[in-house]
């Protein structure tokens, strides 16, 4: 029996029949007659079908005679069995409890259900019957009432004729070993965390998409293997219904499905790596910043949320994998049963930068720039806080740019090439200049040093010129500018590369 049938039975762990309990056991009965020397019996000799149906129930003639000897006499009525050395044979069928009870006159026969475990499930393999309707072997779904695989669904085709499947008198052709538990023989489900919420009968009943079973299902007609593939979050996004408008979208609500986790060991996949502009995303860069990034009424970006990830182009495909890439750009998690947030903070310096005309915004500095970082002094503030006051940039209207287009005045590796610039330029003192112990009185007086601020670009504003230093840098208010004491502003990395 090929092993890559469908509802091949589940986990190692064999429960055979214990001394109380009643049922036939296959398994020991070929392993008596194969240590007895003896052939196995043939399903037919105690399974009766014709017309591709089961006809009664063993017997028994199936039994006795030619195997267990003479059928056994009943007692008389109120009497106990006179043959306790064939009651084992004897409990295949009836309960022993039964057996030794005075006699009736009649027996009962639990044939079946048994008190042991099903020695044989059902072998179907999708693959192979791709051309049979679904609803021929499964229960239609939009019916409330799910109904039992029947040898009449199989007898259509399975009469043994040239070009069809194997006879339903054969019975090991679809009734492989089965084993373990749960009863009856089932296909297991693997890592199923909408088991609580889903419903077949619910999606059959809304279209005719949702009755078709290959809307969801359409992989299992290509396997033969015993896990089946799954619908993935992508099959219920683009069947037509979770796509946001039939349905609410596969990327808007995890938990209305995925409400509990998996009963068995989940290994989740947290992905670290940050979102970056460019690279493999390089596709983003030529698309409108909005898309992702949309402007509120209040003039504040929003966060795009999962739509600004999907699309034809995008990650529509990581959205219900195990092994997401890009959760880790927002989240530090990524169950679909949790109630995910964006709890990953931005990093601290930014891919991009703004850029200003310093000439065309007159006023107080520090009206801009007013925020101290660990890693950044006078840093704008995050936001359009500072560009949105009255009579500034706005959403529509106002003084252009307005504040949806953001190349205006962004620029992608602004704040690491600015860094890098005065970092590198001759007698730098970017890396040990602080601004904090520089103030006068209190206040910061921006000018008194940036008197040069007509460069259009941020990357292009001169440094401060030595001479703006000198008024504080005299000798008495603080050390001067002239002496041994050059590396205390510039560093000693920058003396010793000057030439």
């Amino acid at each position: 029996m090929r092993a890559a049938f469908v509802l091949i039975l589940l986990a190692a762990g064999v429960a055979h029949a214990q001394p109380a309990a009643n049922g036939f056991d296959h398994y020991l009965h070929d392993r008596d007659l194969f240590a007895g020397g003896k052939d196995p019996v043939p399903c037919g000799s105690c399974h009766v079908e014709r017309a591709g149906r089961l006809v009664g129930k063993p017997d028994h003639a199936s039994c006795f005679g030619a195997c267990h000897g003479p059928q056994p006499t009943a007692p008389a009525r109120g009497a106990k069995i006179r043959e306790p050395d064939r009651v084992k044979i004897c409990t295949s069928c009836h309960a022993a409890s039964a057996l030794v009870a005075p006699y009736t006159g009649k027996l009962s026969v639990g044939y079946p259900p048994y008190t042991i475990d099903p020695d044989f499930g059902l072998a179907i393999g999708h693959k192979q019957h791709h051309d049979v309707p679904c609803v021929q072997c499964h229960a239609d779904l939009s019916q409330p009432a799910a109904h039992k695989i029947a040898h009449a669904r199989c007898a259509g085709c399975h009469d043994g004729t040239p070009g069809h499947g194997p006879s339903m008198a054969k019975c090991a052709g679809c009734h492989p070993a089965a084993s373990g538990s749960p009863l009856p023989p089932q296909l297991r489900a693997v890592h199923n965390t909408v088991t609580a919420t889903f419903s077949h009968a619910k999606h059959a009943g809304r279209s005719a998409a949702g009755k078709d079973c290959a809307t969801c299902h359409a992989a299992i007609s290509k396997s033969d293997d015993t896990q089946l593939p799954r619908p993935t979050a992508t099959d219920c996004a683009t069947s037509g219904c979770h796509d946001g408008a039939k349905a609410f979208a596969t990327t808007a609500a995890c938990t209305r499905c995925h409400a509990q986790p998996p009963a068995d060991k989940f290994d989740v996949e947290r992905p670290t790596e940050r979102f970056v502009h460019g690279g493999s995303h390089e596709q983003v860069m030529k698309q409108p910043c909005v898309r992702c990034h949309p402007v509120s009424s209040q003039r504040e970006v929003l966060v795009g949320g999962h739509a600004s990830c999907t699309g034809s182009t995008c990650h529509d495909a990581d959205f219900g994998n195990r092994k997401p890439r890009i959760c880790g750009a927002c989240h530090n998690a990524t169950e679909p049963w949790r109630q995910l947030v964006a709890d990953r903070p931005p990093p601290e310096v930014t891919e991009f930068g703004a850029t200003i005309d310093h000439s065309k915004h007159p006023g107080a500095c520090t009206t801009c720039h007013k925020l101290r970082t660990t890693s950044a002094e006078l840093r704008t503030p995050r936001g359009h806080a500072a560009c949105a006051s009255a009579g500034c940039h706005a959403v529509t209207g106002g003084p252009v740019p307005q504040l949806a287009s953001c190349t205006a005045c962004h620029e992608r590796g602004l704040t690491v090439a600015r860094t890098a610039k005065r970092t590198a330029a001759p007698w730098s003192v970017r890396t040990n200049f602080k601004h904090e112990p520089h103030r006068t009185s209190g206040e910061l007086a921006c000018i008194g040093c940036h008197i040069d601020l007509t460069a259009a670009r941020v990357l292009d504003l001169a440094a401060p010129p030595k001479l703006a230093c000198a008024p504080c840098h005299d000798g008495k208010t603080s050390f001067k500018l002239t002496g041994t004491q050059c590396a205390r502003c510039h560093g000693s990395t920058h003396l010793g590369a000057v030439k």
